[in-house]
């Protein structure tokens, strides 16, 4: 692995963690639009997390699932629209699906940007983007996958990854170093009291093994406050403003 901690030197938040808008402020605004990107920032989150597809002329769009069907007017699998037809629909309150571009133009040095690989073939493109536009120290790259993030490191090793889990009852160590990973993003949203899970032993191996601790999604404040003072790189949440 590359090493954790680029991320905590170059951006330090006031407070204990980043706190990252899941999707934007996607309990406000229609998700992953530059409305709610917008206003995440202004509710004061330090981060914005976004996730990528490509249309079928391979061009990196902002949507979470693989079709346009749940969160926009239309229907359709993104991977078999042009970009033209994806940028056609209605992604709520009369936005279109952002470009990574566009994100990237408006966002990027401004707070930090964790974008989720979805699409299949999305590695490459968006490691490719990211160079271009000269944005690496204001990235993470995420996936559920962790032979995604391996090859985006074997073509971009300077952009720094996360992977992320839903589960702990894993070895995270060995996960993220399949995946040649920086962090270690726990999802826990489903558990009753998800910081009893945050134990000593889970913060001491992640040191040791050079990773970063971030966690999605929350909104719970009794649980936020628990958080307080732990080691921890992130909260992603739907409403930035709670975390």
């Amino acid at each position: 692995m590359t090493g954790a901690g680029r991320g905590i030197q170059r951006k330090t938040p006031a407070r204990s963690h980043f706190r990252i808008a899941h999707r934007g402020a996607s309990a406000h605004e229609p998700e992953n639009t530059l409305l709610a990107f917008r206003r995440a920032l202004e509710l004061g989150a330090d981060g914005l997390e976004l996730d990528v597809h490509l249309s079928a002329d391979g061009v990196p769009v902002v949507i979470h699932d693989a079709s346009v069907d749940k969160t926009t007017d239309g229907t359709g699998q993104v991977g078999e629209m042009s970009l033209a037809e994806v940028r056609a629909v209605d992604a709520g309150k009369g936005e279109k699906i952002p470009l990574l571009e566009e994100v990237i133009d408006e966002f990027a040095g401004r707070c930090l940007l964790l974008i989720e690989l979805k699409g299949v073939g999305s590695e490459i493109p968006t490691g490719d983007m990211i160079r271009a536009k000269h944005v690496v120290s204001s990235v993470i790259v995420s996936s559920f996958d962790p032979a995604k993030l391996a090859t985006l490191k074997a073509h971009a090793p300077e952009i720094e990854t996360g992977v992320l889990t839903g589960r702990w009852d894993i070895d995270f160590v060995e996960l993220a170093e399949e995946a040649n990973a920086d962090c270690i993003q726990f999802g826990w949203e489903r558990h009753a009291a998800p910081h009893t899970l945050l134990t000593d032993d889970v913060f001491r191996r992640a040191r040791e093994a050079g990773l970063e601790v971030m966690l999605w999604h929350e909104e719970r404040p009794e649980v936020i406050r628990e958080l307080e003072g732990l080691p921890i790189y992130g909260v992603c949440g739907n409403a930035p403003e709670l975390l």
